[in-house]
């Protein structure tokens, strides 16, 4: 139904609210991200490394997989390394996207997965499946899930950009 109220739009009430309704869902589905992230340094030095969420939880990092993060990078890259890394999640079940502010992220998924990777766009490079399995079974507790979701009228940025400028300012 067209809204006459508003030239080009085309939603339905019904549509604005579904969304609405799902928007509102998925910031209880992401009230567990992290309220900053910290580097690899940073997370190293730390005797018990953890994160600080959004939702005031803490989520613990484990050592070890610190230690092979670590052995995988150069050491000048380790302040560069932001973690949690985030893995946006959208619509599509059969791929994801890894959302990276440096090559760091790039270089250290490539390393994992023992295959040359390259943007999707600035910020974003797209793994499938069975990589993201993989880079979950040997990150689990550096990398965190982002739930989004593209909008009928507009490409979305995914619901990194919120939670970033919400957090890291």
């Amino acid at each position: 139904m067209h809204n006459p109220d508003f030239p080009g739009d085309t939603q339905s009430r019904y549509d604005r609210l579904v969304e609405s309704y799902l928007a509102t869902e998925l910031r209880l589905v992401n009230s567990g991200l992290p309220s900053a992230q910290k580097s690899l340094s940073t997370l190293l030095a730390e005797p018990q490394p953890q994160i600080s969420c959004a939702d005031g939880t803490q989520q613990m990092i484990k050592r070890s997989e610190l230690r092979y993060l670590s052995s995988l990078l150069d050491p000048a890259d380790y302040d560069s390394l932001l973690l949690p890394m985030l893995i946006e999640m959208a619509g599509q079940h059969s791929e994801a996207t890894v959302l990276c502010r440096t090559e760091t992220e790039l270089t250290l998924i490539s390393a994992i997965l023992e295959m040359h990777l390259q943007y999707e766009r600035p910020g974003r490079f797209r793994i499938y499946k069975p990589q993201l399995a993989l880079v979950r079974k040997k990150m689990p507790t550096t990398t965190q899930y982002v739930f989004s979701m593209p909008t009928a009228n507009q490409e979305y940025d995914g619901a990194l950009t919120k939670h970033r400028e919400i957090g890291n300012n």
